[in-house]
């Protein structure tokens, strides 16, 4: 579940870079909104896992630079399609996650209830 962990702060800085910044002080999550955030980052990451190879081989920089809006895009549509999540949201949870240690303690624990579904 590290990987988990800090694959979801790598995804947060891509999404943050492309998007737009939200605000996060003092928020609270239900675990409804976690639970979802939790399942768009599965997603992303099949995303990313799908991208990555592509991305890495691509000839030029350009080529790479095109894959990876490519890419982003699909990984917005993935946080879209989960239910009850919009980017905004998903990225307010990840930036949240990162400063605080109990709410990323939550998440953990819910990547680590999700894992034997996820394979």
């Amino acid at each position: 579940m590290a990987h988990l962990r800090s694959f979801m702060i790598c995804l947060l800085a891509i999404l943050v870079l492309t998007g737009t910044r939200v605000s996060v002080a003092d928020q609270e999550f239900t675990d409804a909104k976690l639970q979802s955030f939790a399942s768009a980052v599965l997603a992303v990451n099949a995303v990313v896992e799908r991208w990555r190879p592509q991305i890495e081989a691509a000839p030029t920089d350009a080529d790479k630079q095109q894959m990876a809006e490519k890419a982003n895009q699909e990984m917005r549509a993935a946080v879209e399609g989960t239910n009850g999540l919009s980017v905004d949201e998903y990225q307010a949870i990840a930036q949240a996650a990162q400063a605080d240690p109990q709410l990323m303690a939550r998440l953990d624990k819910m990547f680590k209830e999700m894992a034997p579904a996820a394979r």
